[in-house]
């Protein structure tokens, strides 16, 4: 009888390491989730605050701000970030006991030259029409939700002219816009920017296409203008079909529009 419980005990040791063993396998196999990002603003004046949290013991958040993706090695957050300038910063979360997370993406943006007067040619979505016709100059980015009253909507061209108090050196023009292929939310097809009303002076930017279902996020484009100014016409024109892969094939996609920044 004695032997019996010796033998039943190391059993119950032996089974118990075994199902330890088998969760840690499990959680090793699990990636973290993303840590949560919250800056005071976007779009930065003076300067902005960033906050990282993942409310996990053990976690430690790494972030960069080079381009490249988060390592163990990168620089670890350990308190809310003051930033200045803009940049795009890269957050990941690493336990020992799990799979690094998914890599949280922050882009922070200058403030840009004051625009003394928009002036709109095409009218968006009554739906999706943000806050009035200085949405897209209040020095606010909308959010991942598409309902954001930051974003104004449009299902054709969206086209204004932007008019400085002066004649000012502008180094380029940012045009921010809204990725959620699920919701037929699709990039522009194209960018096209004439200053001072000069035709010759036109450039047009052409923007891949989505080839598949894709994570949505908020995106946008550089144009550089590199000269002095008074105004800029921009007209940004949405995907006119969806892609095949899509089950909205050959319909209209939307353009959902943020912000539109002139870079000193």
């Amino acid at each position: 009888m004695r032997l019996f419980l010796i033998i039943w005990c190391w059993c119950l040791v032996i089974c118990s390491c075994n199902e330890n063993k088998k969760v840690l396998l499990q959680a090793n196999m699990v990636n973290l989730a993303q840590p949560k990002i919250i800056a005071s603003n976007a779009i930065i004046d003076s300067f902005v605050t960033v906050k990282a949290n993942l409310k996990l013991d053990g976690v430690a958040i790494h972030y960069t701000t080079n381009g490249e993706e988060p390592k163990i090695s990168s620089k670890r957050y350990t308190e809310p970030i003051k930033i200045e300038e803009a940049c795009v910063y890269k957050f990941k979360a690493f336990h020992e006991d799990w799979k690094p997370s998914n890599t949280s993406v922050l882009a922070l943006y200058n403030k840009g030259l004051a625009v003394d007067t928009i002036i709109m040619h095409t009218t968006a979505s009554k739906q999706y029409s943000g806050l009035g016709n200085h949405t897209l100059i209040n020095h606010n980015k909308g959010t991942l939700n598409f309902r954001d009253v930051q974003w104004v909507g449009y299902d054709t061209i969206g086209k204004s002219t932007l008019v400085l108090k002066d004649r000012t050196y502008v180094k380029s023009l940012t045009v921010g816009y809204l990725t959620d292929v699920a919701s037929w939310i699709f990039p522009p097809s194209h960018v096209a920017v004439v200053i001072d009303g000069d035709e010759t002076s036109k450039q047009i930017v052409t923007i891949e296409v989505p080839e598949t279902f894709s994570e949505k996020k908020i995106d946008d484009i550089v144009i550089p203008i590199n000269r002095k100014s008074k105004s800029l016409t921009i007209a940004v024109s949405n995907l006119q079909e969806i892609p095949k892969w899509h089950d909205g094939a050959g319909a209209k996609a939307w353009l959902f529009m943020d912000e539109w920044i002139l870079n000193e």
